[in-house]
């Protein structure tokens, strides 16, 4: 049986060593000694890891995904690259993260670059956790399980029908768990952190599709999206940069970041012709098998019954919840310019960053970082 990846509300970024240099993804590669990158994360960061137990078959492994760029299936949730490819590929000049675990598993070579080691499904809590509170989770997909940081946490609450009173009160334990992962890896010697944010959740097509309303107030008159969803995630996102800058008091050799991903997302949805894309499409799928938003639960991307669109470039939304490479290039590319803004790394200025290698510990260090 194949079970449709749930919505992400962030990945989490690691990049040990040291360096600085960002740009967005149409500019030249900086130079940067960065070495290293480690993406944990859902579905939306995943480039082929599918730790889910039993039957669980991610609908990213089969056709179309991937046709834009490796025309080919890779286990990435969308058309071509995520985020975090084109962070590793255009921010740091390092080839796309291998999956982990994977072919190059005992290659130490190939592991001291980084790997991706996201996760379909993936969650921020435990699974007894959430279960015990109704919403339904793979079991050994959390970040107490396998140091997995993602978001599915609310939205699989949202699928199994929980109350949203009672899913607003899972923001602060999301949250802290969250700090908490960002502490136990700074104790294993990560240095510099990009932590994203939850993405507008109001403006899925699947999320606009389950909570349909006739109601227009429910909606945002320019960008077509749910309002309460998008003020669920701003409300996340507020909390988490609030735990963020507590963990970064008290680790100050630390240099940890907060992404906007729903900022740079939104930028799209209000002016969607300044970055490429048709505003008749702005909110739905790329790839699906019909309704308003190109949605049916029935039949999903990757299933019978579904075919992709003939111009993937022109939308936001590649399934239904997951974005196009275009899309995510423009996220990524937003994401990089407010990071060279405000001095991305300058804290890890002439720092030793150890990167945990097997056993082994690979120390480096990197002189002549600017403070900003």
């Amino acid at each position: 049986m194949k079970l449709h990846p749930l919505p992400t509300i962030l990945f989490f970024v690691v990049i040990l060593s040291n360096n600085y240099g960002f740009g967005s993804p149409d500019d030249p590669i900086e130079p940067s000694c960065y070495t290293s990158l480690f993406i944990f994360g859902d579905s939306a960061a995943a480039a082929g890891v599918d730790f889910a137990p039993g039957n669980f078959v991610s609908n990213c492994l089969f056709p179309p995904y991937g046709e834009t760029y490796f025309h080919h299936p890779t286990g990435r949730c969308s058309d071509g690259r995520v985020v975090a490819d084109f962070i590793a590929q255009h921010l740091l000049g390092l080839p796309l993260l291998p999956p982990y675990p994977g072919d190059s598993i005992n290659n130490i070579t190939t592991l001291s670059r980084g790997a991706n080691l996201a996760v379909a499904s993936a969650t921020a809590l435990d699974h007894e956790f959430l279960e015990a509170r109704g919403s339904s989770t793979c079991q050994n997909c959390s970040l107490s399980v396998q140091l997995e940081i993602g978001g599915v946490d609310y939205l699989g609450s949202n699928r199994a029908g929980l109350p949203s009173d009672e899913i607003e009160d899972l923001i602060p334990f999301v949250v802290d768990r969250i700090g908490s992962a960002i502490e136990e890896l700074i104790e294993l010697g990560a240095v510099s952190f990009l932590v994203p944010g939850d993405y507008p959740t109001g403006c899925f097509p699947w999320i606009l599709t389950r909570f349909r309303s006739s109601n227009r107030s429910d909606y945002d008159p320019v960008t077509g999206c749910l309002v309460y969803h998008n003020r669920f995630s701003d409300r996340h996102n507020r909390m988490l940069r609030d735990e963020i800058e507590r963990v970064g008091k008290l680790h100050p050799g630390a240099s940890i970041h907060y992404a906007g991903y729903f900022e740079s997302a939104i930028r799209i949805h209000e002016n969607p012709e300044r970055f490429g894309f048709e505003r008749a499409t702005i909110n739905r799928a790329c790839c699906g098998s019909g309704g308003p938003y190109n949605y049916e639960p029935s039949a999903g991307c990757g299933e019978a019954g579904a075919v992709a669109c003939e111009r993937p470039g022109s939308y936001v939304k590649w399934d239904d919840h997951h974005y196009t490479e275009a899309a995510n290039r423009v996220i990524a590319g937003d994401v990089i310019a407010r990071h060279r803004l405000d001095g991305f790394g300058s804290r890890a200025r002439a720092r030793s960053a150890g990167v945990t290698v097997g056993r082994r510990m690979k120390r480096e260090t990197c002189a002549g970082i600017s403070d900003g």
